[in-house]
């Protein structure tokens, strides 16, 4: 699975969101500011994660994005799923009709269980874990998270 810059400027944009979980809404001009986006290409993020649930949008003044849900509540898993349609490695792992070897294919289920895990990993992680690595470490260190979350779930 390579992570396109659809997913990669959403999850940035969505974790600014979440930093300011329970306040005002954030602007999407100042999300653009602040990663460094295209203003007009963040329409486009934020749209595909808008219609997914993830953000709501407050129109007016004071207006900006929020949190659709609790950032406890929205793993990676979702974020990426909401903004690319096609996560499996390959195509025969979510369309096997797309393949005539599918049905009989030594490495599919090699594809199979690689898709799997990846959900895995992806879901381990909630915009909650990420915000708070944040603020304690002041920078997001995923192997220090993974090895926190190893601990709490023993």
């Amino acid at each position: 699975m390579k992570v396109n810059t659809k997913v990669r400027y959403g999850l940035r944009a969505i974790l600014q969101i979440a930093e300011h979980y329970g306040g005002e809404p954030v602007p999407i001009s100042a999300i653009a500011e602040s990663q460094e986006i295209s203003g007009k290409y963040l329409e486009q993020v934020v749209g595909a994660l808008r219609r997914s649930g993830l953000i709501v949008s407050r129109k007016g003044v004071r207006g900006g994005y929020t949190l659709g849900r609790s950032p406890a509540d929205i793993n990676l898993w979702d974020v990426i799923s909401a903004l690319d349609a096609h996560t499996a490695p390959v195509d025969c792992v979510t369309e096997p009709h797309t393949c005539d070897r599918s049905g009989n294919c030594l490495t599919r289920s090699i594809w199979t269980l690689l898709d799997a895990r990846l959900k895995e990993f992806w879901t381990s992680f909630t915009l909650e874990d990420l915000v708070s690595t944040m603020r304690q470490e002041g920078q997001l260190d995923l192997q220090q998270l993974d090895a926190a979350i190893a601990q709490t779930s023993r």
